[in-house]
């Protein structure tokens, strides 16, 4: 290939001009998708001369000593993904440029909100109202904290179907406990090769709708893993019909580095607006709910938006996109569809539940880092759809976390009030399970970030516990850090008890240790 300077498609780009106080550093940005730059968190400075500094969706800038903050960002997502950039001139924040590559100058655009206020975090908030309405995000129901097991964390994709089976009677085991798994969902693993997922390995000799079966007679919902939109090369899908599958200019299937071991680490993307493959989806979901699942875990989003030759000359990725979660909704109107590497926007309207971390572990780096990004989506919660911080991670037991950092992973599912766990319930240490149980029990609602600091990661959020104001409170530091009532914005002269580890009643003035998290209720 001869690499040379080619002019730039002709796409929708336009240019919002600033009008701010020359002390303007203030810069909030975001990803489109679950993962984040760890390296730098999500408030930052931008205050360098002649420079720019860019966000996917939504960007905040502004003065936080005169309270003046502007937000831009897109309400829709039908047909493009909204790129955003902060650009300096000399050390002043000039212009934002928003960018949507998918449409060509003279198509109509993506519909863009700038909002103006003295709280970014409020903004934020209208923002979030205003996606919703507009993309028809579906109705969340966040009265109780959704439960569950999940098979990856613990066996990854060498699970087999005797531990699986094994990690069924702890969950059913544990049906009048704390903690009772609403959801039992089996994860990559199962199947013979990545997009043939109704054809199961030879590790899993029982049929999986008798699977089904007693997980329904078990009073559990049946969770299966799937990548809806993706196949590897070797896949039966793939070499029975090429066809279905995204093309490059070449008229060839277009393949992507994926994440599974050879020979099942090349992936291509299902073309779905190509009407058999979207029967092909349908089938798929319809096998799946026929069998008894009725929790379905989409993995690899992101691979859905490939760029190259589909069925629909007129589709984009993002409108592919929508399609196939469109066939899938309408193959399983009722189920539960959570979205994982998802491009946000995109997704709305169509799942119910989507990742807002990386991948965990049982390990403090990857607990921290799950946690960090999970809470610097605080805005979506219960509204774009539940947010999933991923599994969390409670035992003791292939594990390199203590039980203090054990209580930060838990934290992220009380904000979030999503609750699954890959910990073996039959294993785990009587200790560890108790916070399993806190974390299906307690909810922190409308949680929102207290002081956050530029250029660090937030550690206090404030909300409600039961209509009582409550704080989840994180020390992710190697240091010990002291608070009173009035810094988290407690009334002083009101009891306040601690929950999640739980010591009780506190005072006005407490200790959090380092790597640690606190639940505190005003009663």
């Amino acid at each position: 290939m001869a690499y040379s300077l080619q002019p730039q498609r002709n796409c929708y780009r336009r240019q919002i001009l600033l009008d701010l106080p020359p002390e303007s550093y203030f810069f909030f940005h975001t990803g489109n998708n679950m993962s984040y730059p760890l390296d730098a968190p999500c408030i930052t400075v931008a205050r360098v001369f002649d420079t720019e500094f860019t966000s996917d969706d939504v960007i905040i800038v502004g003065d936080i000593k005169q309270k003046k903050y502007v937000l831009v960002g897109a309400v829709t997502a039908n047909r493009s993904l909204t790129h955003l950039t902060l650009v300096t001139k000399g050390v002043n924040q000039h212009s934002i440029k928003v960018e949507q590559p998918d449409i060509l100058e003279g198509e109509t655009p993506e519909e863009i909100a700038i909002l103006e206020g003295d709280d970014w975090r409020q903004l934020l908030k209208q923002y979030a109202d205003i996606v919703v309405k507009k993309m028809g995000a579906r109705s969340v129901n966040p009265s109780s904290n959704l439960t569950g097991y999940c098979t990856w964390y613990y066996y990854y994709a060498d699970v087999t179907e005797a531990d699986f089976l094994e990690n069924l009677e702890a969950c059913a085991a544990h049906r009048n406990t704390g903690y009772s798994p609403q959801v039992v969902q089996i994860d990559d693993g199962y199947q013979t090769f990545q997009g043939d997922w109704n054809d199961q390995d030879p590790s899993w000799p029982t049929p999986l709708h008798e699977i089904g079966r007693r997980l329904k007679e078990s009073g559990m919902t049946g969770g299966i893993w799937t990548m809806p939109f993706t196949a590897s090369t070797v896949s039966r899908v793939f070499r029975e019909h090429p066809d279905w599958f995204v093309k490059d200019e070449n008229g060839e299937p277009k393949t992507a580095l994926g994440w599974s071991a050879p020979p099942n680490h090349l992936w291509v993307t299902l073309d779905t607006t190509n009407p058999e493959a979207q029967e092909h989806l349908r089938k798929i979901f319809r096998t799946f709910h026929e069998w008894g699942f009725d929790y379905f875990k989409m993995d690899g989003l992101g691979f859905a938006l490939t760029d190259g030759i589909r069925y629909d000359k007129n589709a984009t990725p993002v409108s592919a996109f929508r399609e196939g979660l469109k066939a899938i909704r309408e193959a399983v109107p009722n189920a539960y569809l959570l979205g994982c590497c998802p491009p946000m926007l995109p997704c709305l309207g169509y799942v119910d539940g989507a990742r807002v971390s990386p991948d965990t572990k049982a390990a403090w780096p990857d607990i921290k880092n799950a946690m960090f990004t999970t809470l610097s989506r605080w805005w979506m919660f219960d509204k774009f759809f539940r947010a999933d911080p991923d599994t969390l991670m409670a035992r003791q037991d292939r594990a390199e976390h203590t039980i203090q950092e054990a209580r930060v992973s838990v934290i992220t599912g009380i904000l979030t009030g999503v609750c699954l766990t890959s910990d073996n319930l039959s294993t785990i240490a009587p200790e560890r399970f108790q916070l399993l149980e806190r974390a299906a029990k307690y909810r922190v609602k409308d949680a929102m970030p207290i002081d956050w600091k530029i250029k660090q990661w937030p550690m206090a959020f404030k909300g409600t516990l039961d209509g009582q104001p409550a704080v989840a409170l994180i020390n992710h530091t190697d240091a010990p850090l002291e608070y009173t009532f009035e810094q988290l914005e407690l009334a002083s002269d009101r009891p306040v008890e601690e929950l999640l580890q739980p010591l009780g009643i506190m005072k006005d003035k407490f200790t959090i240790a380092p790597h640690d998290a606190m639940l505190l209720v005003q009663k």
